[in-house]
Formats: structure tokens, C-alpha cells, sequence
């Protein structure tokens, strides 16, 4: 027993001595050596979606291991800028990548952006513009989150449009019908107006026209009524005294002379070489010479052809058949002349 406590003492005496105490401070150097062996890095974060710089010390130098353990998370369009340590010190800047929208041509599409401007963002979606076309934001101005860009497309161009032109009416007056009635004696025909317009459009929908020029392509025809009226034929005026169906002076009568009628259409001329309109008639020139002035009225005043000139012949005037054929200048009057019974006065 006293062999044991004697044991214990010498022990608790090695304890106690300087060489226990030199060989603790060795441990502790040796521990104190390792721990600055291990160089702790400093990384300052700069994050577009942070308020404040994040400030981190590390061990770590592998830039993703850092922002992993920081739980920082990163898009594949975000843009992440790090050019290493510099004396166990970095920075590390964070641009994120936000959404801008582009409607063009009816379609609107979505694309991520940094930075960069409008024209940026329009190469980026291929969308294209020409210098007529309409943009709500300038070309130049920087995107920023959430900017909707619209392009609206402008187009010039000319377009043709047909009016009808209405056809107008005319009455002409004539002994051939009763008074009162009518008759058409020459159907009406619409004409085409072709007008061309000079067209600014935004996106196809016609904001401005203006009329370049006009040009008729079919001319309206004129719709000619006869109607019935105690008038006489021709327009002619010699301004002799008509009273009681006759004129006041004159130099010959042929009474109850047998009158014809007929048409040659446009641009015609008698045996005469005078043209051939309402007024002139067809004679027997050894009767009544070229030229002479006539009225020609029916004795009872229920026609009258009224002022005329001899200007042209005709075998059965020649023949003496007929007395006067007295010119129309439509078929459809000659007809309804017929053969009437009249009086000629051979004026001069």
C-alpha cells in the first residue's frame, strides 16, 4: 500500500515540473502554426437583386462553390463577373438578365437582356424596321425591366376605286306625239369614274387617303325623252311673223304637199354641201332651189317642222313622188313622222 501512494505522488510532482510545461507550450505553438497555415479569402458581391454589397470571408476560391454556399442562384442569361483574388481579396458583380417585350406584325415575343438599347433588343428578336414605320420607344434609349416595345407598320401605296357616273335625262318636246305623252328615244347608260388615292396605312388600316387623279373610263350615256308638245321641229329662226299657223310674207306656197322624213346619222351633208341637222330638208331642186328658206306647218297647225333650209334631193323628189323630205336626227323621229300632208312656204 505505502509502495502505491508513493507512485501517485511522483506523478502528480512530474506534473508539476518545467518539463510538463515546456512540452504544453510546444502543443499549443504547433496548433497555433496549423491554424494560420489555412488563408481565409474576403469576396464582396455585388447583386443586381441586392440592396446592399454581401461581404464574405472564405477559405473557398472556386467562384461557384462560394456563391453555392451563400445560396446565391444565377440564370443562363444573367452575366457573372469575376477576375480572381488579388491578395485574398475579390469582388464579384452580378447583372441580371430581365424580360422585354417586342410586338411587330401582329406577333409580340419575349426576349432576356443585360443591357443594351431598344435597337439591341430588336437585332436580338430579328425584328426588323424601315424608316416609314412607327416605334413608341427612340431607338437609342436604354431597355429596362419590363419595357414593351411596339412597332407599328407604315405602308404608302395606291389603290383605284369606280364611281358610277349617273346618266342624265333630257325631254326634247315634239309634234310627233300627243300632247302629254312620251316616249324614251334613247336609253340611259351609267358611266365608270376611275379615281386613284395615294393611302398612308398603320398597320393595314388606311389612315390617310388623298385623290392623285381621276379618269373616266366609259362616258355616261344621256337618257333622251321625247314628249309631246305643240312645238315645232327645228330650232331654226328667221324671225319672219307666224300668225294663224303661217308666216305674215313670203314668196311662194305649196299647198298640201306630201312630206316624208329620214335620217343619215351624224356628221352628215346634203347634195347641198350644207351639214345636216333639225331644220334642213330634202328637195327637188327645180322646184325649190338649194338654200331657199321654207316653213313647213301641217294647215291645221297640228304639226309643225317650222323654219327649214333646202339643202339636199332625192330620187322620189326627183320623180316627183313625194313633195319634201324633211330631216330628223334620229331614226325613231323619221319613223314616227310617216307621211304627213303639209304646207310649204318658200320664204327667200
Amino acid at each position: 500500500m505505502r509502495t502505491i501512494l508513493q507512485w501517485v505522488f511522483s506523478v502528480l510532482n512530474f506534473f508539476k515540473s518545467r518539463i510538463f510545461a515546456v512540452g504544453l507550450l510546444a502543443a499549443l505553438l504547433s496548433m497555433t502554426v496549423y491554424a494560420t497555415s489555412a488563408t481565409i479569402n474576403t469576396v464582396y458581391i455585388h447583386d443586381d437583386e441586392q440592396d446592399e454589397t454581401i461581404l464574405i470571408h472564405t477559405a473557398e476560391d472556386d467562384i461557384n462553390e462560394i456563391l453555392a454556399s451563400e445560396g446565391i442562384t444565377t440564370e443562363a442569361d444573367d452575366i457573372i463577373e469575376f477576375d480572381g483574388f488579388e491578395n485574398n481579396v475579390a469582388e464579384v458583380y452580378i447583372s441580371r438578365a430581365f424580360d422585354v417585350s417586342i410586338t411587330a406584325d401582329g406577333n409580340t415575343q419575349t426576349v432576356s437582356m443585360v443591357n443594351g438599347t431598344v435597337r439591341d433588343a430588336l437585332k436580338l428578336a430579328g425584328v426588323e424596321m424601315n424608316n416609314d414605320d412607327i416605334i413608341n420607344i427612340p431607338l437609342s434609349t436604354f431597355v429596362e425591366q419590363g419595357d414593351e416595345i411596339m412597332i407599328n407598320r407604315v405602308e404608302y401605296r395606291n389603290t383605284e376605286v369606280e364611281e358610277d357616273i349617273p346618266f342624265e335625262r333630257v325631254e326634247k318636246l315634239t309634234p310627233l306625239l300627243r300632247s302629254g305623252r312620251s316616249e324614251i328615244l334613247q336609253s340611259g347608260r351609267n358611266g365608270t369614274l376611275v379615281k386613284t388615292y395615294s393611302e398612308r396605312t398603320i398597320d393595314g388600316v388606311v389612315e390617310e387617303a388623298t385623290l392623285i387623279a381621276e379618269n373616266i373610263t366609259v362616258r355616261p350615256v344621256t337618257q333622251v325623252a321625247l314628249v309631246g308638245a305643240k312645238v315645232p321641229v327645228s330650232d331654226l329662226d328667221f324671225g319672219y311673223n307666224i300668225v294663224n299657223n303661217a308666216p305674215t310674207s313670203y314668196k311662194k306656197v305649196i299647198e298640201g304637199a306630201r312630206a316624208t322624213a329620214y335620217s343619215a346619222g351624224n356628221g352628215a351633208w346634203g347634195a347641198s354641201g350644207n351639214d345636216l341637222f333639225y331644220g334642213h330638208v330634202a328637195v327637188n331642186p327645180k322646184v325649190i332651189p338649194y338654200n331657199s328658206k321654207l316653213y313647213i306647218t301641217s294647215a291645221d297647225g297640228s304639226f309643225v317642222y317650222g323654219y327649214a333650209i333646202a339643202s339636199d334631193t332625192g330620187t322620189a323628189l326627183m320623180q316627183g313622188i313625194i313633195d319634201v323630205d324633211l330631216y330628223y336626227e334620229t331614226y325613231r323621229e323619221s319613223q314616227l313622222n310617216g307621211v304627213k300632208n303639209v304646207n310649204i312656204y318658200i320664204l327667200e
